[in-house]
This record gives structure tokens, sequence and C-alpha cells, in this order.
């Protein structure tokens, strides 16, 4: 199992933040397909991106089809009190035998909103799943890190 930890901050209050997590309209214009589905009073937010193969480590692109869609499921909480909040996060892609499971921490300093994001990257495949994970990594940790940096232009 691989760890990854990433920071972002943004211009928006917490509700203003969480409210654009829950917008599908915000995923669509990062090039993804979204559903949310409220689950009182929570959404669920399920986001389908296309993977080009191009972005993955050769010996993974060979092995997957086309068409390769990571899955990603955040449970953004609907009822906040005070200046803090967490959302959890899966993310899957049929084919790949990785799993990501992440909490995102929000925290609101003076109208602001910071976020610390805490993946853990694991492999079902026996003796090959550490060298899968560490190339798994770096792909993440850009797409993620890409990903919190537009979504605020979004």
């Amino acid at each position: 199992m691989r760890s990854l930890t990433l920071n972002q901050e943004y211009s928006v209050d917490l509700s203003s933040f969480l409210a654009k997590l829950a917008d599908t309209s915000v995923w669509e214009k990062l090039g993804s397909e979204a559903n949310a589905e409220y689950i009182d009073p929570d959404t669920e937010m399920t986001v389908r991106t296309p993977m080009p193969k191009a972005e993955l480590p050769a010996a993974l692109a060979s092995r997957l089809p086309d068409n390769t869609v990571l899955v990603e499921v955040y449970m953004i909480p609907g009822d906040v009190l005070g200046d803090e909040a967490e959302i959890r996060m899966t993310a899957r892609a049929a084919g790949v035998p990785v799993e990501i499971d992440a909490v995102l921490e929000l925290r609101e300093v003076e109208s602001a909103t910071k976020l610390a994001a805490h993946a853990e990257i694991s492999s079902s495949i026996p003796m090959f799943g550490p060298m899968i994970e560490q190339a798994v990594v770096p792909i993440l940790e850009k797409r993620l890190s890409d990903r919190l940096r537009r979504f605020e232009s979004a």
C-alpha cells in the first residue's frame, strides 16, 4: 500500500466549496461525466473520467481497453457545523488492479478553504502489487494535483 498527501487552498468559503463539489456542471467543465445522488442531507457524487493510455505506464496501458474510465465516488456532507468538513472518496477503473481510498479534510480559514487530501493506493495483485502501486502513485499525484488546481476556476 502506498500513501499520497496533497494540499490546496481555495479562495471560497467552505459552504461554497462543498456546493461546487456537488455540482455536476463543474465536473463536466473538468472533462468528466458526473451524476449526483442525494442522500439527505449528503450528496454522493459519482464522477467518470477517461484515462488516456498515454498517461499510464506502458506495462499497464498495454493490458487495458482503449476506453478505460476512472470512476470516483465522493460522499459530500450536506450538514456542516463549524469550519471543518470531511469527504470520503474511493476510485477504481475496470481492468486496473488498483483501488484508491482517500479522505479530503476541509477547513475554512478567513473565508478561504484549505484542503488536505490523504490517499492510499493498493493493488490486489500478489507479488507485483507493490510495483504497480509505485507506478500508479506519480500518475495519481499529477492527475489529482492538476484537478485540484483547476477546480477553483471551473
